[in-house]
């Protein structure tokens, strides 16, 4: 057990800890639940429109990176296994240099995090309402997602007793859907006339990178697991591993997907199909079979399910991370209040999912998600980097994970990570940077107004 340390909510904090009730499996599936969204189901379109056929080499470049940062959340979340993740790291790594560097960087890292969180859960709900518009379009893409978005705040309202099966049963069910989508694609790489593979790289490496940016919107929630570590039953083994596990997973789907579709439809058409996998699917069978019919069905349903669990997992993010924050008094104190009965920060979660919900309603998908792959991005930098500066300074914590293969004693994983990330960052489009970057400079306001009222408690 730490004592006295910056991460621990401290002798002052009256607030209930979340209930550890999360196995390895539940863990594992949120972890799926989070990554697999929106980004492989929607923005496989857009990213083929930049890549070409090399698309699944773009969703390569970014699931390496973000399975090499992937090991640097499951180190630090080993060492601190509590609720906030990326804002608790931030602050036990740079505290090491001055308390005031621990409250500068954890502040920006946690409220970017936090807000991340919500505008790419409006993303994602923004994707579940183009799948839900494709089965009927009764409704707009837009107010498709403002429903999903008020269904998902009023399901983690009850807290994850009750989420966690419904997470686990749609988890399952988008796995196979799209096991079966590069089972169906396998077929048109061997008929006769699939569609042109040549060139390969139309817009040379510069335009597969820049679809790897645009992709990392699949890997922005690498950290999901890391969030719930206050409410797994062995934090210190299970978070870690299945950080690890499920990243690894996604990003082998994520690849073969990538590899599939453009097998199936001219990369120059997927941009302009709003459900492009089971758009894809549909042309791929022949339209006299009954199971032509059911296919495209069952991947959009999939789709929509898929969708839906992935902006779970982005609200279930946000109002911990909120809580973490105000439990050292860095946000207002009614983000820490956690519900007695459903053991959920019930407060965050109605404030933020709504949040969510308006940002939903703008309809712009292409900028909304650019801007929150720009501040997830640059949390993994400051966690990447919070990995090397403890190596440096605290080298004997206890570290139940420890990533492999060290060059003067620094993780060489972790340095690939930062350059890596730092690589997407540079390809993203300007729009999302200057976005992203009034989120930074929200966040320095949030620290300096927090800075003065603590020096004014003292």
């Amino acid at each position: 057990m730490r004592m006295n340390s910056p991460s621990s909510p401290g002798a002052d904090s009256k607030e209930a800890k979340l209930s550890g009730q999360l196995t390895f499996f539940d863990l594992w599936c949120i972890g799926v639940a989070a990554l697999v969204g929106a980004g492989i189901f929607v923005l496989t379109g857009v990213a083929a429109g930049r890549a070409g056929p090399a698309l699944f080499v773009s969703f390569l470049i970014a699931g390496v990176v973000a399975l090499l940062t992937a090991l640097s959340f499951a180190e630090l979340a080993g060492m601190f296994p509590d609720a906030g993740a990326s804002y608790v790291y931030c602050r036990e790594a740079f505290s090491t240099f001055s308390p005031r560097w621990g409250d500068f960087v954890s502040i920006v890292a946690g409220w970017t995090l936090m807000t991340q969180y919500v505008i790419v859960g409006s993303a994602v709900w923004l994707g579940f309402g183009l799948y839900a518009r494709y089965l009927y379009a009764g409704f707009s893409a837009t107010t498709w997602a403002a429903l999903i978005g008020l269904l998902t705040t009023f399901l983690l309202y009850f807290g994850l007793k009750l989420s966690k099966h419904v997470i686990n049963t749609l988890v399952l069910l988008k796995v196979l859907a799209l096991v079966l989508f590069v089972v169906l694609g396998i077929h048109a790489a061997i008929r006769p006339s699939p569609p042109a593979q040549i060139p390969f790289m139309p817009f040379g490496w510069t335009g597969v990178v820049a679809a790897a940016a645009l992709l990392a919107f699949g890997q922005t929630h690498i950290d999901a697991i890391c969030m719930l570590a206050e409410e797994a039953r062995n934090p210190r083994r299970d978070v870690p591993l299945a950080t690890i596990t499920s990243v690894l997973a996604v990003v082998l789907l994520y690849t073969l997907v990538g590899w599939t579709s453009v097998r199936i439809v001219d990369w120059r058409v997927l941009p302009n199909l709003d459900a492009p996998l089971a758009t894809a699917i549909k042309t791929l069978l022949s339209t006299k079979s009954l199971f032509a019919h059911l296919a495209p069905a069952f991947i959009a349903v999939v789709g929509i399910a898929a969708t839906a669990t992935s902006g779970i997992g982005c609200l279930l993010g946000a109002p911990r991370v909120g809580l973490a924050m105000a439990r050292h008094h860095k946000l207002p104190r009614f983000f820490a209040t956690v519900h007695p009965r459903f053991q959920s920060p019930t407060v965050g979660t109605i404030l933020l999912g709504l949040l969510g919900t308006g940002f939903a309603l703008t309809g712009n998908l292409s900028v909304v998600a650019s801007a929150g792959v720009f501040a997830a991005l640059v949390v993994f930098v400051f966690v990447n980097i919070s990995v090397l500066i403890l190596r440096h300074k605290r080298p004997t914590l206890t570290r139940p994970f420890r990533i492999p293969l060290s060059i003067a004693g620094q993780p060489l994983p972790c340095i690939l990570a930062l350059l890596g990330v730092l690589g997407e960052l540079y390809y993203l489009s300007w729009h999302a940077i200057l976005i992203g970057l009034g989120w930074l400079a929200s966040g320095l306001i949030v620290y300096f107004f927090y800075r003065d009222r603590e020096a004014s408690r003292v």
